[in-house]
């Protein structure tokens, strides 16, 4: 994909690193708090906020910055890698992977 024009506006990309600071803050933060909390599952929501921020980190220094607006409202999706996405369905799979496999009705709720 061609890099995002908003790329080439210094305020748009000096914003993307503001957002990309302040998530990885509030990432640590959680972290901190999730371990307070000493629910395994709970702390595993860590590691999907970290990729989901590796993502975007890498989309912007490809310069693409359509990941700020990325969502299902806005029907943008994000430049999610194999590998990535990999690792996305290990920790979803460590937090609800035993539901899901109980229920087909949980299943389809979450991934339809």
């Amino acid at each position: 994909m061609p890099p995002d024009a908003r790329a080439n506006v210094p305020w748009e990309m000096e914003r993307a690193h503001r957002m990309l600071s302040a998530m990885r803050s509030a990432s640590e933060n959680f972290y901190r708090a999730a371990v307070r909390s000493e629910c395994h599952a709970f702390i595993e929501f860590t590691g999907l906020m970290n990729e989901y921020i590796k993502v975007c980190e890498r989309m912007t220094a490809e310069g693409r910055l359509d990941w700020m607006g990325a969502n299902t409202h806005s029907g943008t999706s994000m430049d999610i890698r194999d590998y990535e996405l990999r690792y996305l369905a290990e920790k979803l799979d460590c937090i609800y992977g035993p539901s899901m496999r109980r229920s087909e009705e949980m299943r389809r709720a979450i991934f339809e």
